[in-house]
């Protein structure tokens, strides 16, 4: 049972069940259904008490399974409603289902650490100093604040916001890293085709290429040439 279920529901069709049963097995099941649903796992050797129990053990486990789905259901709703009070864009990307609702929780974090560190840098401006503590709060919000931005970086290349998300949920799918090793492998890939960013991650999104090669593009660019040539022929 789910650790802060303090309830269970026992229906009242159940008493059919109950009244056909012996007092003394009738007495014995409800003890096993108090040890059952507090996780203390009862066995027993009597058959007509197992029998008994079968049916009302499939309910408590439907139930249990319907009360944790309305339970995440709850998470997720109040989750959702934070996101849309104080980070419309980000309940928007979840909504459409540009981020996870786990990833737009952390960006959240991230956000409200920022908006800390700013007040702390704004104190240390009117005090005119800041101890050890304090300082070492500052070096690790900016070192994380400075952490590597795949989107970013590709649209700092020239690439077009859109085309870019589009990309990165190919990426996503293809369970592609998003590395700023990777990412510096694609640029040169990029300069090597010859085409700008923009339509490298145009044509890899078509593709459905989680990367990029310039090989790619020319052995792609052959094939169709060679088809042309031998509809030419045939015709």
């Amino acid at each position: 049972m789910a650790t802060d279920k303090k309830s269970f529901i026992l229906y009242c069709d159940t008493q059919d069940l109950i009244n056909q049963l012996p007092d003394e097995v009738a007495g014995k099941l409800l003890k096993h259904i108090f040890a059952y649903v507090n996780d203390e796992n009862p066995q027993s050797d009597d058959i007509l008490l197992n029998v008994a129990f079968a049916p009302i053990k499939a309910q408590l486990k439907r139930d249990l399974k319907a009360y944790e789905g309305k339970r995440k259901e709850r998470s997720r709703s109040g989750i959702l409603g934070n996101l849309k009070k104080y980070h419309e864009d980000l309940y928007d990307r979840v909504v459409s289902d540009d981020l996870t609702i786990d990833e737009a929780q952390n960006i959240a974090k991230s956000r409200i650490a920022i908006q800390s560190d700013a007040k702390l840098a704004d104190n240390v401006n009117d005090n005119g100093n800041v101890n050890d503590s304090d300082n070492d709060i500052l070096l690790e919000k900016e070192t994380k604040s400075k952490r590597f931005n795949f989107k970013n970086e590709l649209i700092a290349l020239g690439v077009n916001e859109s085309i870019a998300s589009d990309w990165l949920k190919v990426r996503k799918n293809k369970k592609a890293t998003n590395s700023k090793t990777a990412f510096e492998g694609l640029v040169t890939q990029f300069e090597k085709s010859g085409l700008s960013a923009n339509e490298c991650i145009r044509i890899a999104t078509q593709r459905s290429w989680a990367g990029f090669n310039a090989d790619w593009v020319k052995q792609k660019n052959t094939e169709v040439k060679d088809n042309f040539s031998i509809s030419k022929i045939e015709v």
